[in-house]
């Protein structure tokens, strides 16, 4: 894992990274567009085993040497008591036997960093941890290694749901020792010296050669490295001044010229992990501090001769200040060169989806990371596509994933920032799990999970965006032998791209009357009277904001919730102990509402149990009746309330519909109305898999003995709707 010097040589003993993971098995023929875009991407196993009367999944089956590199999850709470057993050699007897969850994690005897969540601790509390308690949605992965000998097994006690592990496969006849809690104990030492290298600021040793300088617009600034019998370069520090000018960070190009063959072109910026901008990132390979000064600890051998390079393809003057550390490298038949590559399509042009393509290198060589940037000038998630390899000539990827974000390392979107020695990505422009527009980069090194390639590698994404207006640029790292080439050409013309701003996409104005509102776009025109309306939605989140209210403030100081929270529909119970869980959650009905009535639907429906869980103690859970119907019988209304007296001028009705026990939400319509006529007309879902979702409506005078009923409706006959809660917020 530390021995950067292994990397830039052909592997020995030689292995295969295999690929396992949950992918969409529909997506069998690359010329069936139907298919090959397929994004059903969990819930495969291999096959069912029957265990001492338990169900287990497997999920691997590897037999000869080999070793487990990486392995990604989602995390779901409503999934979080799945053991998983890791039987190796064929042993009845599981080597491992966790918590699913807390063993990717790091809560269990792996820690960071090298099991982890990916998430910064800031936007988990802004994204995930919601004011009933949602279940926690970020990504966890494991980059411990854990070898095996002759075979490995691994099982789960339930539906897979998601999941990727990538493993090396040895050549027959390799000597590998097999993991177990022994020597795992007795190597307590070892994991922590080397995670302290992991996470360290890097101290190089080396000749330094320094240059300083200004470079003119079309300028050039060289630095001749040493030459001789065997050299590395092992690390660049490099400082342009320019933090947040990303004119700059992308039109100042790094090139790299060793023994006259071309390795390194790149945009400082991203090349250091920063993408257009130079905002604080680390990981193994690169790193960019609060400064703004970037660093690379890649390790770049070369025979004779190197030449660093700066070119100035910007528009600007600028200050240059650059350091590179060079040791002796011993140069054998098996050495590599380093290269970076990189490439911009601006705009994607999809929908239709597509193949992008990242890289194609013909040679004998090493694929060892990338970095991704983002631009999107539109708020909708762009993070869907798969990646797809092609290792050696294969007709089928050898490698499939099951989306952009879990190739990173996340899931259910990206974080806000997060550094780690695998995974990074600097902070991004906008914040929140319904807005990713503007700029994100990710990045992704390969330590343990680096593929070796015989003679080819081809490596693209699915470009799977709904809307226009997504751009990717790429730099890719590999080690080739010399002569090994690529299809990345250098692309003067797309670095003097003028770049666009970051615009924060802000919230629609709704006409009529003001009140703090989470509502966005998709607005419905007025039917009926014109009395009800949807007044937006806010999927998987109830959280706004409303300087009247004092209480329920958040850590930073902000007041998060609205004045009337929820009525959770059903039975209340608490498990381990009763408690307050939540001020802004409503024990009784508002004064101005006169009864709540289960319609037609609930008399022949069974009350199913719906977990809801509070995010500050997940040991304590809060239970909802839920209230379920199918197709026609939810259009036959499911709840209804009547108002009073007391009934405000103007009321926003917040509905959650707790759709977990479906995944996929399309065809499916809200509809409120009001007994005198007033009509929201259908409200489509969002195609989301989230739990809850929220839609509002604002119901304008409404009058004593009004009856407000909410209908669904279901396109397919199968589909379920399902309801979980209400919010009643007077706006006057």
């Amino acid at each position: 894992m530390l021995n950067k010097e292994a990397q830039t040589r052909l592997q020995s003993p030689t292995y295969k990274l295999v690929q396992l993971s949950s992918w969409d098995r529909t997506q069998t023929d690359p010329k069936n567009a139907a298919t090959w875009f397929a994004n059903k991407d969990y819930n495969y196993c291999i096959r069912e085993e029957k265990n001492e009367g338990r169900p287990e999944y497997v999920i691997m089956d590897a037999t000869g040497p080999g070793a487990i590199t990486r392995w990604w999850m989602p995390q779901e709470q409503l999934l979080k008591h799945r053991v998983v057993r890791i039987y190796l050699d064929g042993k009845s007897v599981p080597a491992i036997e966790e918590n699913y969850q807390d063993f990717i994690n790091g809560s269990s005897f792996i820690k960071w960093p090298f099991a982890f969540t990916s998430s910064d601790e800031k936007d988990a509390k802004f994204q995930y941890n919601l004011p009933v308690g949602h279940p926690k949605q970020m990504g966890a992965g494991m980059y411990f290694p854990i070898p095996f000998a002759k075979s490995c097994k691994v099982t789960l006690d339930d539906i897979p749901f998601f999941y990727v592990i990538d493993y090396r496969q040895y050549a027959e006849g390799s000597r590998v020792v097999s993991f177990s809690r022994d020597e795992f104990n007795s190597s307590k030492e070892l994991i922590k010296n080397v995670s302290e290298v992991l996470l360290e600021k890097k101290k190089v040793p080396g000749a330094f050669e320094e240059k300083s300088g200004q470079i003119k617009p079309n300028g050039l600034m060289e630095v001749q490295l040493p030459s001789g019998e065997g050299k590395a370069i092992n690390a660049i520090r490099l400082n342009i001044h320019a933090k947040e000018n990303k004119q700059v960070n992308r039109g100042v190009v790094l090139q790299i010229q060793f023994d006259d063959e071309h390795s390194v072109w790149s945009p400082v910026s991203e090349f250091f992990g920063g993408g257009v901008y130079a905002r604080p990132v680390q990981n193994n390979n690169i790193s960019i501090d609060k400064e703004g000064v970037m660093s690379s600890y890649w390790l770049m051998p070369y025979r004779k001769t190197a030449k660093l390079s700066l070119k100035n393809y910007s528009s600007e003057l600028i200050q240059a200040d650059v350091t590179v550390s060079v040791i002796d490298y011993e140069w054998s038949d098996k050495s590599m060169y380093f290269h970076a590559d990189w490439h911009e399509e601006a705009p994607l042009n999809t929908p239709p989806f597509k193949d992008w393509n990242y890289i194609e290198v013909s040679g004998k060589g090493i694929y060892a990371g990338d970095v991704l940037t983002i631009h999107s000038s539109v708020k909708p998630w762009w993070g869907e596509g798969d990646e797809k390899i092609y290792i050696d000539g294969e007709a089928f990827p050898s490698q499939l994933g099951t989306g952009l974000e879990d190739y990173y390392g996340y899931a259910w979107g990206m974080a806000n920032y997060f550094s780690s020695p695998f995974i990074s990505m600097p902070e991004r422009d906008a914040r929140g799990k319904d807005d990713w527009s503007g700029y994100n980069t990710v990045s992704r090194m390969r330590l343990l999970d680096a593929i070796p390639f015989e003679s080819q590698i081809k490596v693209d994404i699915e470009a799977w965006q709904l809307e226009h207006g997504v751009s990717y640029s790429v730099t890719t790292f590999w080690y080739g032998i010399p002569g090994a080439t690529d299809n990345i050409k250098s692309d003067e013309q797309t670095i003097k791209r003028r770049l666009p701003d970051f615009i924060p996409v802000t919230k629609l104005q709704i006409p009529g009357t003001p009140f703090p509102d989470p509502a966005f776009d998709g607005l419905i025109a007025p039917k009926g009277n014109g009395t009800i309306r949807q007044v937006g939605n806010h999927l998987d989140l109830l959280e706004w904001k409303d300087p009247a209210v004092k209480k329920s403030m958040d850590a930073d100081g902000d007041n998060r919730y609205g004045t009337a929270g929820f009525h959770l529909i059903g039975l209340k119970q608490f498990r381990v102990k009763e408690m307050d869980f939540k001020k802004d959650s409503l024990q009784s009905l508002p004064e101005f509402i006169e009864s709540l009535t289960l319609e037609k639907v609930a008399p022949n429906r069974n009350l199913k149990n719906a977990w809801l869980f509070i995010p500050e103690d997940t040991a304590v859970s809060f239970i909802t009746g839920k209230i379920e119907a199918k197709g026609r019988e939810a259009y036959s209304d499911l709840i209804s309330f009547v108002v009073n007296k007391n009934v405000p001028s103007s009321l926003r009705l917040g509905i959650m519909l707790d759709n977990a026990d479906e995944f996929n939400k399309v065809g499916k319509y809200l509809i409120v109305k009001n007994s005198r006529g007033g009509d929201s007309g259908e409200i489509p879902l969002a195609k989301s898999n989230r739990v809850p979702d929220w839609y509002f409506f604002e119901i304008l005078d409404a009058k004593p003995g009004d009856r407000i009923t909410i209908q669904g409706k279901t396109e397919n006959e199968k589909d379920i709707f399902t309801l979980g809660g209400l919010t009643f917020d007077p706006t006057k």
